[in-house]
């Protein structure tokens, strides 16, 4: 690091040298055709500029400096240190304070220029990270239709297909054997059941009726009731520690789907027996987490836009967090588990 910074030092004091070296080159082949009126300073003005814009503040005074030096040994008379004439005194000083603010200037507009271009990046990594989020959101909205679809084809359409033939057959046994088709449309009742079952299974994925009719702390415990149910072989702990009326309206949704999320991406990936979901309010904030003693994961790999199909899990908990005025944050290590935290202010979301 020393090295890299001696060597930038070394290139911008060459530069300032060369430049004042060439500014008194062309002072001198100017002179040669102008001849004695042509004004003392009038090369040095912008080659102080150039230093100063493309070098820095500091070279710029030094470029200054050299040129108070060198003026005074060879352009004033007589040749040699030493100014015996006021008005040369004067020109040298005017010189000189014109040397600073030009240097000063320029350093503003480096530092300017040096600000817009990080704006500029800036702004160019985050349009990048819009491009991917809504391609990202995209891909996710077309999965969930594809869900959903498969979904209704599976099992409303299985059940709606079996009510089909069963109807036609009651039909077709009406005339020649009354009780036959009663019996058949009696067969009928359990298979509208299954479908109704669907409907409502299909509708609490959507969206929990739970979560309006009793709240967010109902709804949790139910979510963590049918995850067991589903995924016998892991275990769920909570922890609540917050009254429900002292949850904002807004966040309950958000809380639960970020819960449900982590609960998704637990089953699917972890290969953890044991899972610790807490809720609670502390120093004015509300806090969820997620933590599970699965096998962990690299973050940095699975948030890589490389695996972006693995990390939307993880992804669209960190964007529903961020939108709602919260933070989020992940902690995972492979083979130590994974530990998700997201939190809200009180304050912001009263």
């Amino acid at each position: 690091m020393r090295n890299g910074l001696l060597k930038r030092s070394l290139i911008r004091y060459g530069f300032t040298v060369s430049v004042v070296a060439a500014t008194f080159l062309l002072r001198f082949v100017l002179a040669a055709y102008v001849g004695p009126g042509l004004p003392t300073y009038i090369t040095f003005y912008p080659g102080i500029m150039l230093v100063a814009v493309v070098a820095g503040f500091w070279p710029g005074i030094v470029a200054t400096a050299m040129v108070v030096l060198a003026t005074d040994y060879w352009l004033l008379l007589p040749p040699g240190f030493g100014i015996e004439s006021v008005v040369d005194a004067v020109g040298l000083m005017l010189f000189s304070g014109m040397g600073v603010f030009m240097s000063l200037l320029a350093e503003f507009y480096r530092r300017a220029r040096q600000r817009a271009d990080e704006n500029s990046l800036e702004l160019t990594k985050a349009n990048e990270e819009l491009r991917r989020l809504s391609a990202k959101l995209l891909s996710a909205q077309e999965d969930e239709r594809k869900r959903i679809a498969g979904e209704i084809h599976d099992t409303l359409g299985a059940c709606l297909t079996a009510i089909k033939f069963k109807v036609e057959k009651a039909v077709q046994q009406r005339e020649k054997n009354a009780n036959a088709a009663v019996e058949s449309l009696e067969t009928v009742i359990p298979v509208i059941q299954d479908g109704v079952e669907e409907c409502r299974r299909i509708q609490q994925d959507l969206r929990p009726s739970i979560l309006d009719d009793l709240g967010l702390l109902p709804t949790l415990s139910w979510l963590c009731r049918r995850f067991e149910a589903i995924y016998s072989h892991i275990r769920t702990e909570q922890t609540i520690r917050i009254e429900e009326g002292e949850i904002p309206g807004a966040l309950k949704i958000v809380i639960y789907r970020v819960a449900q999320e982590a609960l998704n991406n637990i089953a699917k990936h972890s290969k953890a027996n044991l899972v610790r979901l807490s809720l609670r309010k502390m120093d004015g904030k509300i806090e969820v987490t997620i933590q599970d003693n699965g096998h962990g994961f690299d973050l940095e790999k699975i948030l890589s836009r490389e695996s972006t199909r693995r990390g939307l899990g993880l992804f669209s908990m960190k964007e529903r967090t961020d939108l709602s005025g919260g933070s989020f944050d992940i902690e995972s290590f492979e083979g130590q588990g994974t530990t998700i935290r997201a939190s809200w202010s009180l304050s912001e979301n009263a």
